[in-house]
């Protein structure tokens, strides 16, 4: 984004200095994903979560079988920012890992649109963003009880053209992808 372009320069500078950036990189890219305009092109989010929850569960230092990705088989083509997308999941696990709890990521096709269901962890272990995350994805819900529950309706876009969705591995092993960025301290090789 041309708007956070010096501070990401900034980053950049710092991290060739040896500086830990990573919690000023989750700041930049929550803003980024917040401010973001609507893409030219859609992202088909069975992919696209599959990638990212596939990276979530590489990448973080938990219990096999913390996270369940449930795609559907039907496409689900929307014009949602990748940052955002990434954003809203990755910030709702971190959620998840604080409370050492199992997560459910889930994908509901529903008429003109998809439901994007979170379930998992604790409410009051929640990041403080999510709710800001949520809202810029499209209208949400949470419900209220022991675990923490969510749902954003995301509109379907079937005439854009698709963006490739992200590889698993290349977002394992990029230092600073969402992942890595986002889960900080989850990692593998934060509690090694």
């Amino acid at each position: 984004m041309p708007f956070f372009g010096p501070t990401r320069a900034a980053l950049a500078a710092a991290a060739a200095r040896g500086a830990d950036i990573i919690p000023s990189l989750r700041l930049v890219l929550t803003a980024e994903a917040l401010t973001a305009p609507p893409p030219a092109h859609a992202l088909e989010l069975n992919a696209e979560l599959d990638a990212l929850c596939a990276a979530a569960r590489e990448l973080a230092a938990y219990r096999a079988g913390w996270l369940y990705f449930c795609g559907t088989d039907a496409p689900l083509p929307a014009a949602v920012p990748r940052g955002l997308l990434q954003g809203t999941v990755l910030t709702f696990l971190r959620g998840v890992l604080r409370s050492e709890g199992r997560a459910v990521v889930r994908l509901l096709p529903q008429g003109d649109s998809a439901v994007l269901a979170l379930q998992g962890g604790s409410p009051v272990r929640m990041p403080g963003d999510l709710p800001a995350l949520l809202h810029r994805c499209g209208p949400y819900v949470t419900a209220a009880g022991a675990r923490y529950a969510a749902a954003v309706r995301l509109a379907l876009s079937p005439t854009l053209p698709l963006t490739p969705p992200p590889d698993a591995d290349a977002l394992v092993l990029d230092r600073y992808s969402p992942p890595r960025v986002y889960l900080q301290g989850f990692c593998v090789e934060d509690v090694e």
